[in-house]
C-alpha cells in the first residue's frame, strides 16, 4: 500500500451532524438542497445496492480506484418545487460509500433529478455506444411523474446504471461521470468563492473532494484540483484558517500529494501551494523553514515563483 493511501485515514473527522449546510444562491436554486442538510442523520440500509470498481494498479502504486468497495446508493427520495408556481421535480439523493475491511467514515451525498440521470445516459451511449448497448433507462411519462410507482422504477433503473458504469473502467473513466458527479457542487461552491463567502463554499468542496477521493488515484488531476480548491478557500476563510483545523489538515493533506505528481498541468499549482502554506504556518506558529526552502530550491532550478497568481486566484481561473 502506497504512503498516500495510508495517511487517507488522517484526514479531517467527518462533519458532526447538522454541519453540512447547503445554501440557495440567490436567484438561483442549489442543486444539492436542504434536504442534504440532514442526511447524515439517515441510517444506513442493511442491503445496499452497490458497484464494485476496478482495482487496477496504477504505475504511482496506488490502486486505480483506491481500495475498498465503491458503493452507489439512492438513500432518499423527494419531490420538489422550487419557488411557487413553477413545475416541481423529483429529486434523489446518492450516497457514495467505499467500504472495505471497515464502514467508510467519510460518506460523500450528491442530489440529483431525472434529467440529470438522462444526460449522464445519453452521454455515456454516445461515447461507448457498446459498453452501453444492454442499458436501458426508463422512460419519460406524460402523466403520474410523482406517482410512488414510477418513482420507485425511476430509483431502480438509476441505480442500475450507476451500477453499470462501475464495471468497466473506460465508463468509470469517463468525463460525462465526473460531471455528473461533482459539476453541480464545483459551479456552486464556485459561486460562492466568487462572492467571498467560503464558509458556504467549504462543505460543497469538502463533500465533492472525499467523493472524488472514492473513484480516483489520490494525485488524479480530479483529485488535486479538488482538494486546492478546497485548501484555497479552508486558508481564506478567517475563521478556519486562524483556527487551523481542516484548514491545515487538508494543506497538510495537499503538500504530500503533491511530492509524486509529474502532471505539468498540476505542477503549475504546486507553488502558490507552497507560498500559501508559508503564510498558514506562520499564522500557526509551525516552522516553515522546510517550505521557504523548497521554494528557494525551485528558484535556483530555474522556475518561476515570484508573481504568480495565489492558490486561490488560481482556482478561480479554472472553469468548471
Amino acid at each position: 500500500m502506497s504512503h498516500d493511501s495510508e495517511q487517507l485515514h488522517d484526514e479531517p473527522d467527518q462533519w458532526p451532524h447538522g454541519t453540512l449546510s447547503f445554501t440557495k444562491l440567490p436567484e438561483e436554486w442549489s442543486r444539492t438542497g436542504e434536504h442534504i442538510q440532514t442526511w447524515k442523520k439517515m441510517p444506513l440500509p442493511e442491503k445496499p445496492i452497490n458497484g464494485t470498481l476496478n482495482s487496477t494498479t496504477a504505475v504511482n502504486g496506488d490502486h486505480l480506484f483506491g481500495y475498498g468497495t465503491v458503493k452507489f446508493e439512492i438513500v432518499s427520495v423527494r419531490i420538489v418545487r422550487i419557488e411557487a408556481g413553477q413545475k416541481k421535480h423529483v429529486a434523489y439523493t446518492i450516497s457514495i460509500r467505499k467500504d472495505g475491511e471497515t464502514p467508510d467514515p467519510h460518506p460523500a451525498v450528491i442530489e440529483r433529478r431525472y434529467s440529470d440521470f438522462l444526460d449522464l445516459f445519453l452521454a455515456l451511449r454516445k461515447e461507448f455506444p457498446t459498453l452501453m448497448s444492454n442499458v436501458s433507462f426508463p422512460r419519460k411519462v406524460l402523466i403520474g411523474n410523482f406517482g410512488p410507482v414510477v418513482i420507485e422504477s425511476r430509483q431502480k433503473g438509476f441505480e442500475m446504471l450507476l451500477k453499470h458504469t462501475t464495471k468497466n473502467e473506460k465508463l468509470s473513466q469517463s468525463a460525462n461521470l465526473a460531471a455528473f458527479l461533482q459539476n453541480a457542487e464545483q459551479q456552486e461552491a464556485q459561486a460562492w468563492m466568487i462572492q467571498q463567502r467560503y464558509d458556504l463554499a467549504i462543505p460543497l468542496l469538502e463533500n465533492a473532494f472525499r467523493l472524488l477521493n472514492k473513484l480516483y488515484t489520490d494525485r488524479h488531476p480530479y483529485v488535486i484540483i479538488a482538494l486546492c480548491r478546497l485548501v484555497a478557500c479552508c486558508v481564506a476563510d478567517t475563521k478556519e484558517s486562524h483556527l487551523g483545523g481542516r484548514a491545515e489538515k487538508f494543506a497538510e493533506l495537499a503538500l504530500r500529494r503533491f511530492e509524486a505528481v509529474s502532471d505539468a498541468d498540476l505542477l503549475k499549482y504546486y507553488i502558490p501551494l507552497l507560498q500559501l502554506c508559508v503564510h498558514l504556518w506562520w499564522t500557526l506558529g509551525k516552522d516553515k523553514q522546510p517550505l521557504t526552502n523548497r521554494l528557494e530550491d525551485l528558484k535556483l532550478r530555474g522556475i518561476q515563483v515570484d508573481g504568480l497568481p495565489t492558490l486561490l486566484e488560481a482556482m478561480l481561473e479554472i472553469k468548471v
